[in-house]
C-alpha cells in the first residue's frame, strides 16, 4: 500500500494529483487502515486548487525548514480546517503515507487507544491543533521505538486495543445485540452524513476537533467507551449525547448514555454548561418509557424507515 500510494503525495506530484485518485485512496479496501475517510471524500475535493494548495503547505518538510506544528496551525487556523472535510484525521493519514517514519495518525481510534492505555499527553484546553499533534506525534513515535516497531504497524494495533474482531461475539447477549439491531446498524452513518438536514441539525452542530466530527465514522472515543455522536447547541451552552439504543435494553442503553454525559460534563463542558442526553431508536419500550420519567434532561426519539418502490423501469 506504501508503494502504491507514497508517490502520490510526493511534492512532484500534487500538481497533477486528480479527485478520483484521492478518493480512491481514501477508500478502506486501498488503504487497509481507516475505514471511515472516505465520507469527506467528495467535500475535501469540491475546490480541487484548494486542496492542492493545502497539500503543498502540508508536504513543505524538506530539510523540516518547517516544523509540523506551524504547518498544521496555519492549515487548520482557530483548530478549523482551510479545507472543508480535511481534518486531521485524514491530514495525519497522509502524513504516515508520505513519510512513515516521521509522522504516526490521530484520529478517533489512536486517540482513544492511548486514552485507555494512559498514554495520551495532557494539553491545555486553547492549545492549538498544530501544536497538539506535535506532542502527540512524539509521543507516538516514543511508544513505536519501546515496542520496536514502526509507525505504521503501531497504526493497526490501536485499532485492535479499540475495536477488537467485531465479528466473533463475546456472549449471547451481545450476539443478540447484533441481530437485534438490524437497520439501525445504519442509522449511525446516516445521521452523520446527513446531519443539517435532520430535525436535529437545525438546533444543534455536531461537535469537532480539527475538522473531524467527533462520531463520524469510529464515534467519540472516551476512556468509558465510544460516544456515537456529540453535538453542541448553536446558540446555547449545551451539549447533546446521542446514543443509538441497537437493541440494547432500556437499563443498558440509559445506563450508557448517563455515563457518557458525566464524562463530558467532567471533561468537555465548561462550568454551567448544561448537558443532555438523546437515545433513538427503532421503538420503545414500557421500562424505558418509565425509566425515562426520573431521568434528568435524558429524552428519547424513534425513527421511522420509509422504503419507496420507484416506477418500473421499461
Amino acid at each position: 500500500m506504501l508503494k502504491r500510494y507514497q508517490p502520490l503525495f510526493a511534492r512532484s506530484a500534487i500538481d497533477g494529483l486528480t479527485a478520483d485518485a484521492f478518493k480512491e485512496f481514501l477508500l478502506f479496501k486501498n488503504n487497509h487502515h481507516w475505514s471511515g475517510l472516505h465520507r469527506m471524500g467528495t467535500t475535501i475535493t469540491a475546490d480541487m486548487d484548494a486542496f492542492r494548495a493545502a497539500l503543498r503547505e502540508l508536504l513543505d518538510d524538506d530539510d523540516d525548514q518547517v516544523p509540523i506544528a506551524d504547518r498544521l496551525n496555519r492549515l487548520f487556523p482557530g483548530g478549523t480546517p482551510h479545507v472543508k472535510g480535511f481534518g486531521k484525521a485524514v491530514v495525519t493519514a497522509i502524513l504516515l503515507v508520505a513519510h512513515p517514519k516521521r509522522y504516526g495518525v490521530w484520529n478517533g481510534t489512536s486517540e482513544g487507544a492511548m486514552r485507555t492505555l494512559q498514554l495520551w499527553p495532557a494539553f491545555e484546553r486553547a492549545t492549538p491543533l498544530g501544536t497538539r499533534y506535535h506532542k502527540v506525534n512524539e509521543r507516538l513515535k516514543q511508544i513505536a521505538q519501546d515496542l520496536h516497531t514502526d509507525l505504521w504497524t503501531l497504526d493497526v494495533l490501536w485499532w485492535r486495543i479499540t475495536k477488537p474482531d467485531e465479528s466473533a461475539a463475546i456472549d449471547g447477549e451481545q450476539e443478540a445485540e447484533e441481530i437485534a439491531f438490524g437497520l439501525e446498524r445504519h442509522l449511525h452513518d446516516f445521521l452523520a452524513d446527513n446531519w443539517e438536514n435532520t430535525e436535529l441539525g437545525k438546533e444543534w452542530d455536531l461537535d469537532q476537533d480539527g475538522g473531524d466530527i467527533k462520531g463520524y465514522g469510529y464515534e467519540r472515543s472516551t476512556p468509558i467507551g465510544r460516544i456515537d455522536l456529540l453535538a453542541r447547541h448553536k446558540q446555547e451552552a449545551r451539549w447533546l449525547v446521542i446514543e443509538l439504543k441497537r437493541g440494547r435494553t432500556s437499563d443498558k442503553a440509559l445506563g450508557q448514555v448517563q455515563r457518557y454525559m458525566g464524562w463530558v460534563k467532567e471533561e468537555l463542558a465548561a462550568p454551567g454548561d448544561q448537558i443532555d442526553g438523546l437515545i433513538i431508536g427503532h421503538e420503545d419500550d414500557t421500562q424505558l418509557r418509565y425509566a425515562l420519567k426520573v431521568a434528568t434532561n435524558v429524552a428519547f426519539r424513534q425513527y421511522k424507515v420509509d422504503f419507496q418502490l420507484l416506477p418500473a423501469m421499461v
